[in-house]
């Protein structure tokens, strides 16, 4: 019955009670569920705590494939229950929200698929925290809620998490094991998202604040997330790591791409020689222009490039 709920797709508590034959859910308002018919669990989760803030903490969110978890608050770690989610017993199913209610409308639920226990915060009781992997977490959705859901953070909400585990910036085997070289049509952008290549993209537009590192555009939809240090020179670590990755304007990337511009450690830009004056007018590139950060981590693969770049100018 399950393979009839659709990754990224809206359900309300009556759909469900209809597609997975459990007729209590429709009248469920608890945020478990404990099927009747199959070892499965349900998990519905608001991530804004609207008028919860006093005994819920906003610490239900993604960080990439992992999905942090406040229980019940009424569940310790040896409740029964919460055991059968730790050994692995049961089937976990996600289902979120950002808001319970937008305008006074109750909103449906999106479905982010099948989690599994991978670790919890032996520190905590009443609630404890667990971190799930999400088994079919996917970087190259076309579907915008449940990417809304992705990359929401507490901070979003004014608010700050007293989770104690911090996954950010950490990639799972199965999503390493997904990112594989970029063909050409996927250099040219990696707009297009394909399989694992979408994964480096949404680190490189988190890190950039989903801006041009140098104009500020917001254009998502043109922006090209890309290596400094090239994928043939770089190493696995390299590959994967997104201070080697540089977010720009397609005239820049182009241009950065060909060593005909870089950027020093304070982040402005170098021109090369062979640009003339008409040509840097018509591509609107100029010499104040800087990048908006430099990261201590970015500093190696920027000198590398500028070795490059001093060596063909």
């Amino acid at each position: 019955m399950i393979n009839n709920l659709k990754l990224g797709h809206f359900y309300s508590k009556i759909d469900l009670s209809e597609i997975l034959n459990e007729k209590n859910i429709r009248i469920s308002r608890e945020g478990l569920y404990y099927c009747k018919e199959e070892k499965r669990t349900l998990l519905f989760v608001d991530l804004v705590k609207k008028g919860k803030e006093d005994r819920f903490h906003f610490n239900d969110y993604f960080q990439g494939d992992y999905f942090h978890w406040d229980s019940q608050t009424t569940q310790h770690q040896n409740s029964p229950k919460l055991l059968e989610i730790i050994n692995k017993e049961v089937e976990v199913l996600l289902f979120t929200r950002i808001y319970p209610k937008v305008k006074s409308k109750t909103q449906p639920f999106v479905y982010c698929g099948k989690l599994e226990y991978f670790e919890h915060d032996f520190n905590t009781n009443k609630p404890v925290h667990l971190i799930y992997e999400s088994l079919d977490y996917t970087d190259d959705s076309s579907s915008k809620p449940l990417l809304d859901i992705y990359n929401w953070s507490p901070k979003d909400s004014g608010k700050s998490t007293t989770n104690k585990k911090d996954y950010s910036g950490v990639v799972s085997k199965k999503r390493k094991q997904n990112y594989s070289k970029p063909n050409e049509t996927e250099r040219i952008g990696l707009v297009t998202t394909r399989v694992g290549q979408g994964w480096y993209r949404q680190e490189v537009l988190k890190k950039w604040n989903n801006k041009c590192g140098v104009t500020g555009s917001g254009l998502k939809e043109i922006l090209i997330s890309s290596h400094i240090v090239p994928w043939r020179d770089s190493d696995k670590d390299e590959k994967l790591d997104p201070d080697n990755g540089i977010l720009l304007s397609p005239n820049l990337d182009g241009l950065f791409d060909r060593y005909l511009i870089s950027f020093k450690d304070s982040g402005s830009i170098m021109i090369s020689n062979k640009m003339n004056t008409n040509d840097l007018n018509r591509l609107g590139v100029h010499e104040n222009m800087k990048l908006s950060q430099v990261t201590d981590g970015m500093k190696s693969f920027l000198i590398r490039h500028r070795k490059i770049f001093n060596d063909k100018n």
